[in-house]
């Protein structure tokens, strides 16, 4: 017998809702299973056939933020969009898929600043989200200078991220700013030392 529960048992955005709340309440160290499960009106045991600690929670969040980002959008298979527009609107998706959880979002944060287990885990997953946005894009990932793209991404994104913490906008206008910033100058410097390509003129 599988012991996944069926789909009328587990609701998972109802889950990482219930989560995130109670974490921007509480604090995330102090969200047990037990008061994630209360909060989110399943039974325990229900939730920990499928989750069996905070970690296991993050995990599914942060592949549901990937899955919302990832596939809103065919963005990469467009050529005449160009590398940085494809970008700006693949990390604005992002950040609008963490939006119904940033208060939970904000509390992992805090928490990872004194956690280095907690810490080098979020890294990692930071890195294969960046991976598969430039991807998304269309931008190569292979080799030393996919190494420098990924790492450069991942700057951008945590810069914009401070911005994000502070955006109470509805539209994210500073957010949206602050990443199209960054991104032309990335864009300049990536050109000038060979790592992009200049756009083609439109025929």
């Amino acid at each position: 017998m599988s012991d996944q529960p069926d789909s009328t048992a587990f609701d998972e955005e109802k889950l990482l809702r219930a989560a995130m709340d109670l974490a921007g309440s509480l604090g995330w160290s102090r969200c047990s299973l037990s008061a994630i499960a209360t909060t989110a009106g399943m039974e325990e045991a229900t939730l920990r056939r499928v989750h069996r600690d905070g970690n296991s929670i993050l995990r599914a969040l942060a592949a549901r933020i990937d899955r919302e980002t990832l596939e809103s959008e065919d963005i990469g298979s467009d050529d005449d969009i160009p590398v940085r527009e494809a970008l700006l609107e693949l990390l604005m998706l992002r950040f609008d898929a963490m939006q119904p959880y940033k208060a939970g979002i904000l509390a992992v944060t805090r928490s990872a600043l004194g956690n280095p287990g907690m810490a080098i885990r979020g890294g990692c997953a930071l890195a294969a989200s960046m991976r598969a946005t430039l991807a998304a894009a269309g931008v190569s990932v292979q080799g030393p200078a996919g190494l420098v793209r990924v790492k450069a991404l991942e700057a951008i994104f945590l810069d914009a991220f401070r911005v994000w913490t502070r955006d109470d906008s509805p539209d994210l206008s500073a957010t949206f700013r602050r990443l199209d910033g960054r991104l032309g100058q990335a864009e300049s410097l990536a050109l000038s030392i060979g790592l992009a390509k200049p756009a083609r003129m439109p025929r």
